[in-house]
């Protein structure tokens, strides 16, 4: 029995600070790569109208051609970590698809964003960065909310005049 292809809201890329065991994995492919790596683990959150119920034959996540060998669950939806920010370089802007049989594949509406750094500004220290558990606890909408227009104060209204009444000279009683 197939079942219905999970919906997807939005996706974005968030750069956090890298776990232990991510640290020793950028090791390992900054050493297969021979090159250096920014110590930048970036969690791509998939967020989804509704969780799927978990099965026994789940979907296959794909970014443009590439599968996605592992995501896991958060509250909002599925994740994925990036270890190397060329991945994302490489992929930014190609669809999100899920696949049953490797096959046919369904499109998910949406692309996958670059890193949410700019390369022309300096990386954050890592110390700076949040960590994966703040990342993934957040379950609020991917894209900012509407703030509220905030109303101004009123000044304090001055007690009028009456009409036809006469002011009265400051000294003199009547």
């Amino acid at each position: 029995m197939a079942s219905t292809v999970p919906k997807v809201v939005s996706v974005e890329v968030v750069a956090a600070q890298p776990t232990d065991t991510d640290r020793m994995m950028i090791g390992q492919l900054a050493a297969e790569a021979k090159r250096p790596m920014s110590e930048t683990a970036f969690i791509v959150k998939v967020r989804l109208e509704k969780i799927p119920p978990a099965t026994g034959h789940g979907w296959a996540l794909y970014v443009g051609d590439t599968r996605i060998p592992k995501y896991w669950e958060y509250a909002g939806g599925i994740y994925f970590k990036v270890l190397d920010d060329e991945f994302l370089a490489a992929h930014q802007g190609e669809r999100l698809r899920f696949s049953e049989n490797g096959a046919d594949f369904v499109d998910t509406g949406v692309r996958l964003p670059g890193p949410g750094t700019r390369r022309d500004r300096r990386a954050p220290a890592i110390r700076d960065m949040p960590l994966q558990s703040e990342v993934l606890a957040d379950s609020a909408p991917a894209r900012p909310a509407r703030t509220r227009a905030v109303r101004k104060r009123a000044r304090p209204a001055r007690a009028k005049a009456k009409k036809g009444a006469r002011k009265r000279k400051p000294g003199r009683s009547r």
